[in-house]
């Protein structure tokens, strides 16, 4: 992604709330402080004194916190990517059908994109850096509309494909515009778009 963030993204971000950490704690503002960063400019682009001198400490006292830059951003990406998952199972259960698990996921990504900028944009822009270093990045929302896709198509709801990628193409519908919406290319809530999303990805599904 190119481009300038929409003016004001991160404007009503609490900067005592962490990712990992309590509230209010120092380990938290590093935490947002690096958030934002990383989300504005990617995390090559910021230095450890930068982090620092966002949230008004001094490098030593960064070190005691995290060992090193690259630790910090993977403990927050392994943590929203967690809560995401969380997000999901949330909203789910057990028995959920295929559109109740469309909805699920598309809840759970639109709700971090509105509810907190910050983390939604850093996880969008380094989700492919930390899966692919880690192998998997652990549990996925994507693996949970796969897996309900290819039981779909088993069950002959939705014509036989690849299941991967008939939901790569679904999420797709989401991931896009998520990007348009942090750019200020699009105006609306994402909150607001989950029936639009919701009814788009079935239409796909169907049609695959």
């Amino acid at each position: 992604m190119t481009g300038k963030l929409r003016e004001g993204l991160f404007e009503s971000a609490d900067p005592n709330l962490g990712v990992t950490a309590p509230r209010g704690t120092t380990k938290a503002r590093i935490e947002r402080a690096a958030l934002q960063l990383f989300a504005c400019h990617g995390m090559d682009g910021v230095s450890i004194k930068q982090i620092a001198q966002a949230c008004t400490i001094s490098d030593g006292a960064m070190y005691r916190h995290f060992k090193s830059k690259d630790e910090l951003a993977r403990l927050m990406f392994e943590a929203i990517h967690a809560r995401l998952l969380q997000l999901v199972a949330a909203n789910i259960r057990a028995d959920a059908s295929l559109e109740q698990t469309v909805l699920a996921v598309v809840t759970a990504y639109c709700e971090l994109a509105e509810d907190d900028p910050a983390q939604f944009t850093y996880h969008l822009t380094h989700r492919n850096y930390f899966l692919a270093a880690s192998g998997d990045g652990g549990a996925n929302p994507s693996d949970v509309m796969s897996a309900r896709v290819a039981m779909a198509m088993e069950r002959g709801e939705i014509p036989v494909g690849d299941p991967e990628l008939a939901a790569a193409m679904a999420l797709g519908l989401v991931m896009q515009p998520a990007e348009y919406r942090i750019f200020g290319r699009i105006e609306q809530p994402m909150t607001e778009l989950i029936p639009v999303f919701t009814r788009a990805i079935m239409a796909v599904l169907r049609a695959v």
